[in-house]
């Protein structure tokens, strides 16, 4: 195993046990800059011994800012930064506030899948912003699904079961999903923020999250989408599509009925299952039908008769 084989592990390591940040010299930044230059370029890595007295990374304590490097005299930077550039992906400028990388390690999507669950719960920038419970809800159903649901935070019940949509607006869901021919197991089912908002005195309710617990979520979220690769996603209602399509002014009847994408990605924004709970307003229901229609189409699932014509007027005889 080369330098560069053990240096990625060391990261992958530290990155599992939730380090999101190391310290490094200025020599061994600049072989870690050389090395992920050759891998854009597809071409081979220095051999090992290139830089063999090169300081491995050692890890440094988190800072008290979430996210924010240490300050130091000496380069510091995300851990996956050091492997890949993305700063445009790191960094918040408006709030000035450095988002933390989350990228699994592995070579295969099982390993990388583990790697996924080993840091959820542990992931130290999450856990540091203290706003939020320190158990994760994470998604369920199918990893290779060509539809995937996204809700937007944990309720006291998601929480008490550890799966999301546990509550009654789950039922409603499970009952669309019937309707699609479908179930939980059949597709991806996943929140925007996998922790539940703390507040004060809290007990069964539970607030909104805010725009900084939705910015540390979120690059969970587009690592789930990544792994899983569906062919729609289904954003469930307004704090969900604003966190994940980044248009946090627009009302939801701004997102209804228009297709949008994320990574390429189709996404079909619906009301929250909740708010089938509030109203019998058959406009509305057979708006969230169509939706539904179009999400099977987009995955490619056959449609019948009775379920294209579902809200068509019934034959008299």
């Amino acid at each position: 195993m080369n330098t560069l084989h053990l240096v990625t592990e060391y990261l992958r390591a530290l990155q599992e046990q939730g380090t999101a940040y190391v310290q490094v010299d200025d020599e061994a930044r600049g072989i870690l800059r050389q090395w992920m230059l050759a891998a854009k370029a597809n071409r081979r890595a220095p051999r090992s011994g290139e830089g063999e007295d090169a300081p491995t990374p050692a890890p440094v304590p988190p800072s008290s800012r979430v996210g924010e490097a240490p300050a130091s005299t000496e380069s510091h930077g995300p851990l996956l930064a050091l492997l890949e550039e993305n700063e445009d992906a790191s960094s918040s400028e408006d709030e000035g506030e450095l988002i933390p990388f989350f990228r699994p390690a592995g070579e295969t999507p099982e390993q990388r899948w583990r790697s996924f669950d080993a840091m959820l719960s542990n992931w130290r920038p999450i856990l540091s912003l203290g706003t939020l419970h320190r158990t994760p809800i994470p998604g369920i159903g199918s990893r290779h699904a060509d539809i995937m649901f996204v809700g937007d935070y944990p309720s006291f019940e998601d929480e008490a079961a550890g799966a999301p949509l546990r509550s009654p607006a789950g039922d409603k869901l499970d009952a669309m999903l019937r309707a699609m021919g479908l179930t939980r197991e059949a597709i991806y089912l996943t929140l925007l923020v996998k922790f539940r908002p703390h507040q004060q005195n809290q007990t069964t309710q539970t607030r909104h999250p805010t725009a900084r617990e939705i910015a540390f979520n979120l690059p969970i979220l587009e690592t789930e989408i990544n792994l899983v690769r569906p062919k729609v996603i289904v954003a469930l209602g307004v704090v969900a599509a604003r966190g994940l399509l980044g248009h946090s002014d627009l009302p939801l009847s701004a997102f209804l009925s228009r297709h949008w994408s994320f990574n390429d990605i189709p996404v079909v924004v619906a009301h929250h299952p909740s708010y089938l709970l509030r109203t019998f307003n058959l406009a509305e229901r057979r708006r969230l039908w169509e939706e539904m229609l179009f999400v099977m189409q987009t995955a490619g699932l056959p449609i019948s008769p009775t379920q294209r014509n579902f809200f068509l007027p019934k034959a008299t005889a």
